[in-house]
């Protein structure tokens, strides 16, 4: 997001950024897995409900598990409990040619954030990842490398390779979401289509043509805690000046956080969060903005939710 409006320094290499790698915990594999657990459990639930939902692609019988008490009782067989006099319901799965692309932003502006904005998107998409494994779906990755755009697709369900190919992936240049975007023969058999970044390449109005029928579009919008709020700058002190630079230029801006400055930035980010989020509810699209702080199951379930 554009910081707070003030006197621009011009000729001076903007300063190293402060979060511009990824790198994955112990036991985030464990992570993963219960996540993609309670993700199927939940959409299973929802599903045998008949609940309205986004990525409700075609379904698959592959057969029969005990009840478990609290079910929905629409989804038990009812043939098998009259046969063996013990409830069962129904198992069904994703279409196994069902195919997700997930587009990463590693643009410079994604290397900013404590932690970073290119970590918790890492993470996000590593969650997708899990999701689409046991949903038997299968997903591209979409990133810029070396300047251009790049798809992997990997081997099957490895997470691992997965992992290694994002710890490897560092937040530079000018190249995000649009530039993936201008590509879009890269991902025209997406059943599904998730934009993961911080947007700041983007705008409201470039959603509608991506949209087609059939196709679920999930926007993953990722901020810096200090963008969501300014006075959580590590310098910060009500009235003194910061300095903010520009992660993708040389530009850098010294800031007044008075009272009249940060109602300015709160108006500007608001104004801009109300128009994705008016275009997304506009063409039934899933718009989740979070903050780089936030724990990556939480967001991956609230996609999931919608």
């Amino acid at each position: 997001m554009k910081p707070i409006e003030a006197r621009t320094e011009r000729g001076r290499r903007a300063p190293p950024l402060p979060s511009p790698g990824v790198r994955f915990g112990e036991g985030f594999l464990d992570r993963l897995g219960r996540l993609a657990l309670r993700v199927r459990s939940r959409r299973e639930r929802r599903e045998g409900g008949g609940e309205a939902r986004l990525l409700g692609g075609g379904m698959e019988f592959v057969g029969f598990r005990p009840y478990r008490p609290g079910e929905d009782l629409r989804r038990l067989d009812w043939n098998l409990f009259a046969r063996h006099r013990r409830p069962f319901v129904r198992v069904s799965r994703r279409e196994s040619s069902e195919r997700w692309s997930v587009l990463l932003d590693r643009s410079a502006s994604m290397g900013t954030g404590f932690p970073g904005k290119l970590q918790l998107a890492a993470e996000v998409v590593l969650g997708l990842k899990a999701a689409a494994n046991i949903e038997g779906a299968e997903v591209d990755l979409h990133l810029m490398v070396r300047g251009e755009p790049h798809r992997h697709r990997g081997r099957g369900a490895a997470l691992a390779e997965w992992m290694e190919l994002l710890e490897s992936t560092e937040a530079r240049g000018r190249g995000g979401l649009a530039r993936l975007l201008a590509e879009p023969g890269r991902f025209k058999d997406a059943r599904a289509l998730f934009l993961v970044g911080d947007l700041a390449d983007l705008q409201p109005a470039d959603i509608p043509r991506l949209t087609r029928s059939g196709r679920d579009i999930l926007l993953v919008q990722v901020l810096a805690p200090e963008e969501r709020d300014p006075t959580r700058l590590p310098e910060a002190t009500h009235g003194d000046a910061v300095r903010w630079a520009d992660p993708e230029s040389t530009g850098v801006r010294t800031v007044r956080l008075d009272a009249h400055a940060l109602a300015e930035y709160e108006r500007g980010l608001g104004a801009r969060l109300e128009a994705w989020r008016a275009i997304a509810a506009h063409h039934r699209v899933s718009f989740t903005t979070v903050t780089s702080d936030t724990p990556f199951e939480a967001v991956v379930e609230r996609v999931f939710a919608r």
